[in-house]
């Protein structure tokens, strides 16, 4: 039988990509003279970056942050206006985009945004694709594209409605204000803040405590809670029950079962 693998020699240069012995990787977008803008290349290697994710079973949490002083300013306008590309161009060009922004949607492995500083326009959306956004103190936040005649179109205007609800999508598009990370946990568009000393050692601290929990459980939640927001009441229902059926037959399941009535801790594997 042919061994599914995927090509293994994509070398980064607008992305840093680390994985440490706990199985804890790190993505650091690493365009700090534009702020991490996004390009072209960035997207290639932000994609190669959760297939090997996907492939690789020792990786067992991905932290997306920032090199400098931000997380990112989003999308590098140089390929924004229509000088650079026609219509249908730029809706090819943002088609193959936003599956970048997709692949990490649907990727099993938990990830966790760390917000490390300015996070405008696409870093939002970016944010807005991972499972857990963290911030530190200093971080601000900003939907800027109302500002440039245009609107934040890699997934704000759908996918922050069911973070932060409908009029305050709204607000935070129309006005193009920016908010402090306090204001942003406030609306529910972050999980915590942090001060800035000590801001990766708690999020790596927190990416830790992912490590106990089984993978596969993990995985399968991201896909349960990911299909139920567009599900009726009952068509999710359906969902949860066969993502149950799944995982109540797997091993993680049974370690689980056994290291609950053993008063151990369970050992899990991913199946």
């Amino acid at each position: 039988t042919e061994k599914i693998t995927r090509d293994e020699t994509m070398d980064y240069t607008e992305i840093k990509f680390d994985v440490r012995d706990n199985g804890i990787a790190t993505m650091t977008l690493n365009r700090p003279e534009r702020l991490n803008s996004f390009s072209r290349k960035m997207f290639d290697e932000w994609k190669d970056v959760a297939a090997r994710c996907a492939f690789d079973d020792k990786i067992r949490v991905l932290v997306v942050t920032g090199e400098g002083r931000a997380f990112s300013s989003g999308v590098d306008l140089t390929v924004l206006g229509s000088d650079t590309l026609s219509q249908s161009a730029f809706r090819y060009y943002y088609r193959q985009a936003h599956q970048a922004f997709d692949d990490m949607e649907v990727l099993e492995v938990p990830i966790i945004a760390a917000i490390n500083g300015l996070c405008y326009g696409g870093g939002v959306e970016l944010a807005l694709s991972c499972d857990i956004v963290l911030a530190s103190e200093n971080a601000t936040f900003c939907l800027v594209e109302n500002q440039l005649g245009a609107i934040p179109a890699s997934g704000a205007c759908n996918r922050m409605i069911h973070h932060v609800g409908l009029a305050k999508t709204k607000e935070l598009i129309i006005t193009a204000d920016p908010i402090n990370a306090d204001e942003a946990r406030r609306i529910g568009l972050i999980s915590q803040v942090y001060k800035d000393d000590e801001f990766m050692d708690r999020v790596y601290a927190y990416a830790e405590r992912l490590l106990k929990n089984s993978p596969f459980a993990m995985g399968m939640a991201k896909h349960v809670v990911n299909m139920c927001v567009n599900a009726d009441m009952h068509t999710g229902r359906d969902i949860e029950r066969l993502a149950q059926s799944v995982l109540v037959t797997s091993d993680d399941h049974k370690e689980g079962m056994a290291a609950f009535f053993e008063k151990r801790d369970p050992v899990f594997k991913g199946k």
